[in-house]
């Protein structure tokens, strides 16, 4: 499983990732600075509970919003009242 590495390049506040086995130096693909090396990398592991985090969440706030009806706006309430008149 690659890693994931983020690399910042000084020069010009650049930012970008890269998936791959090993770190290596890369070139900055904004301003073309050479050998920018990664500030930091994820192991697998990590990136595998991340994904299982988020998708928790994300179906926690699935589950919320389905079990929630919209809220009916006021102009709907008044028309309803009225036509039941």
């Amino acid at each position: 499983m690659p890693f994931r590495h983020y690399y910042y390049c000084e020069s010009c506040d650049g930012t970008w990732l890269v998936e791959a086995e090993v770190a290596v130096e890369g070139d900055c693909p904004f301003c073309a600075a050479r050998d920018v090396f990664p500030y930091r990398s994820d192991e697998p592991a990590r990136l595998a509970d991340d994904a299982a985090r988020i998708a928790r969440r994300l179906a926690a706030a699935l589950r919320k919003a389905v079990a929630k009806p919209a809220p009916v706006p006021a102009e709907s309430r008044r028309l309803k009242r009225a036509a039941s008149r």
